[in-house]
């Protein structure tokens, strides 16, 4: 197996276990912590704490982004991609085994929001070290298509933690699962890192950093170079990623199919529905990466930008026509708009920066987009949802975000298929670029 395909596996493993680790939380904060960990709260206030404590993992991403992009930058993109994923898997296998505040009181949230913590903190690593393995993997031509493959870690985990929790939840009794059961897809998270750790196990250093450290060129403080010199792209970054991370936490999965339930889906239609969507996603994603590479991201990222506003204008009329088979029909191709926005992403975002200060860039710039795209908006979905009686609030923030995403998609640099911008951009001054220009760190050496 060539290290591009690998790098395939790799990318899709880690970025599907810590979407896993996501989705799983949010449905246990709903269906389980609020009677485990805050019996004393009124049902709303439990249901609030609960995705505040997700919310607690969202903050902590951005800095996991920071300190394990430094790392990566630092000493190399493999360390970092072990790292992220023991400390993912370990800290949500540890909820499992977390006792309820019937059994230690205070210290029972107290170690979940610790828990929390070590798992943004992971996460916020990972999703970069997984696309910066893959892109810098790739052959230039192909860099779109094979980056996309991280991008498909959030519908198949969010996938796999319906599944894990609803098998669950059919196999026992409902008492057996408030009891014990809801730990089982907690556990389930370790095998998924032993697998994750076998398939990581099997790849080297990625040939772009291996130049970079053989002609002492690497970044000695990468993420002070980034904030420093790169400001306005990491900018850019932060601002892409918000409006896709807003969709994915609203639109894309239990936000909208909620709405649909209310408005009269029948509960049969609307599971086939949740187990549909994912995997529609998962099927467009490459889709729409190798489009990526023919036409450039850019252009595919703003056609589905463009789509996924016209579906957030348009969602609360038609939500009040109450008619269930127009909203399938339109959420349904709104997915289309997010696959196309969204399986770009990763390559967009990678080819940013240069090799010195990739990782750090990447991870950073996702991270802070998620912050404030998804956390606020679920906060938003909340409260509209339980204090103003309205499913516009969602929407309209959503249209907000996706908007300020299309301009900076607008400014965004145009890009060619065969583009390397390791090539492209100029490295900063270090003393040693000259280094850079000999034939083991030429553009030819670094593309196979």
């Amino acid at each position: 197996m060539s290290d591009a395909n690998r790098s395939v596996v790799i990318s899709l493993a880690g970025t599907t276990l810590i979407w896993y680790d996501f989705f799983l939380y949010v449905n246990a904060s709903v269906l389980v912590f609020k009677h485990q960990f805050f019996p004393y709260l009124t049902p709303f206030a439990a249901t609030l704490t609960g995705i505040g404590l997700y919310g607690v993992a969202l903050v902590a991403r951005p800095v996991g982004g920071a300190l394990f992009g430094h790392l990566g930058d630092r000493y190399g993109r493999r360390p970092v991609l072990v790292a992220t994923l023991l400390l993912t898997g370990a800290s949500t296998g540890l909820v499992g085994l977390l006792p309820g505040y019937g059994q230690i009181g205070l210290a029972a949230p107290l170690l979940l929001v610790a828990l929390r913590l070590l798992q943004g903190l992971g996460m916020g690593g990972a999703w970069g070290a997984a696309t910066v393995v893959a892109y810098e993997c790739a052959e230039p031509r192909r860099r779109g298509l094979v980056s996309s493959w991280a991008q498909i870690g959030a519908p198949a985990g969010n996938l796999l933690a319906f599944g894990a929790i609803s098998g669950v939840s059919v196999l026992l009794t409902p008492a057996q699962f408030m009891i014990w059961g809801w730990r089982l897809p907690f556990l389930f998270s370790a095998v998924l890192v032993v697998v994750g750790l076998w398939v990581r196990a099997r790849i080297g250093e990625t040939t772009e950093f291996s130049a970079l450290a053989h002609a002492r060129a690497r970044a000695k403080r990468p993420f002070v170079e980034l904030v420093t010199k790169y400001r306005g792209k990491l900018l850019l970054a932060v601002a892409v990623t918000a409006g896709a991370d807003v969709v994915l936490f609203t639109f894309s999965f239990g936000y909208v199919l909620t709405l649909l339930r209310v408005a009269g889906l029948p509960l049969t239609a609307l599971m086939t529905l949740s187990v549909a969507a994912p995997l529609a996603l998962i099927a467009m994603i490459p889709l729409f990466g190798a489009v990526s590479d023919r036409y450039g991201r850019r252009r595919v990222c703003i056609a589905g930008t463009l789509v996924t506003g016209l579906w957030a204008a348009a969602f609360v009329p038609l939500f009040d026509l109450a008619s269930p088979p127009v909203l399938v029909a339109a959420y349904l191709l709104a997915l289309v708009g997010f696959a196309a926005m969204y399986a770009p992403q990763a390559a967009l975002i990678a080819e940013l920066f240069p090799t010195r200060v990739r990782l750090s860039g990447t991870a950073t710039g996702y991270q802070l987009g998620g912050l404030l795209g998804g956390t606020l908006a679920t906060f938003l979905t909340a409260w509209g949802a339980d204090w103003l009686k309205s499913p516009a609030v969602t929407p309209l923030y959503v249209l907000a975000v996706v908007t300020v995403s299309g301009v900076a998609l607008l400014a965004a640099p145009r890009h060619r298929a065969g583009d390397s911008p390791s090539a492209a951009q100029p490295l900063p001054d270090t003393g040693d670029t000259g280094a850079l220009s000999r034939p083991t760190a030429s553009a030819a050496g670094l593309h196979p």
